[in-house]
């Protein structure tokens, strides 16, 4: 078995969970560690985009997981430090327990889709979580043509507009007023950020729709996908976002989506 571990850097609670995981996996299991955190540990590393291993043990907050997601091939294994982690599975208090199960295979998997981004016909990014067209200076509202299928919706004021996976939903999209989608649905979800006086609202989309971005007027935006890749874009770039053929495969030990829900967004509501 080959496994990778990779770490916020700078949080030493993360260096020091890294180390106890590495005394849980078996001698037998082949360990690929990441080039910042093996320079602390004095091992032997390897850069982001070369890690391609069957488990990958991700220790941190959403963005680590996330770039991991952007770079790295293999099932990942969240360990949440800090935030929200919504992406992530084991807590800090079952650690030892969630880890013994992984190595004994006692795990589900369950794919996530992609979306591709591209900017006038050429492949930008990709990503797991959302696809974010923002304006690029602060309190300067934009306007956006968006279509789905080459039909055109509504010229939008707004200061950017989200189109999120059902992973996604319930990050940025959702702090938007966008709907939550259940992992299950193969779909996308259209939000606007701070829109102004738009008759539109969040749209579902099924999976096999194009959406494209336009950008009315001449002053410059930023597409950002998944917060780690950016590009200033202007009113003569084509935006195009669809659902990729690739999936990314995420590790469930016994936390289900519904169990996440509800203990990280809807908890302090319920209580």
């Amino acid at each position: 078995m080959k496994l990778a571990i990779i770490t916020r850097i700078n949080c030493p609670s993360c260096i020091k969970i890294a180390k106890r995981v590495l005394e849980l996996i078996p001698d037998s299991w082949e360990i690929i560690y990441e080039t910042k955190l093996a320079k602390i540990l004095n091992k032997k590393g390897v850069n982001f985009s070369q890690i391609d291993a069957d488990i990958i043990v991700v220790i941190g907050g959403d963005g680590t997981i996330l770039k991991t997601a952007q770079l790295s091939r293999g099932k990942i294994l969240g360990i949440n430090v800090g935030g929200l982690g919504f992406l992530s599975e084991v807590e800090i208090g079952n650690i030892e327990e969630s880890i013994h199960n992984m190595v004994n295979g006692n795990y589900i998997t369950y794919d996530v889709m992609k979306l591709e981004v591209y900017i006038n016909d050429i492949l930008f990014g990709k990503g797991i979580n959302d696809v974010v067209v923002h304006t690029a200076r602060i309190s300067k509202i934009r306007k956006f043509s968006v279509y789905i299928n080459e039909n055109f919706m509504e010229n939008t004021s707004a200061d950017g507009v989200i189109i999120a996976t059902p992973i996604g939903s319930t990050s940025y999209s959702y702090s938007a007023g966008g709907p939550i989608l259940i992992p299950s649905l193969k779909a996308m979800v259209i939000s606007y950020i701070a829109p102004f006086g738009s008759r539109l609202r969040p749209i579902v989309c099924p999976e096999d729709s194009k959406i494209t971005i336009k950008i009315i007027g001449k002053h410059s935006s930023l597409v950002i996908v998944d917060g780690q890749k950016n590009l200033m874009v202007n009113s003569n770039d084509k935006i195009d976002i669809r659902v990729s053929k690739e999936k990314l495969t995420f590790i469930e030990l016994k936390d289900s989506f519904y169990e996440r829900l509800r203990g990280k967004l809807i908890k302090d509501v319920v209580n």
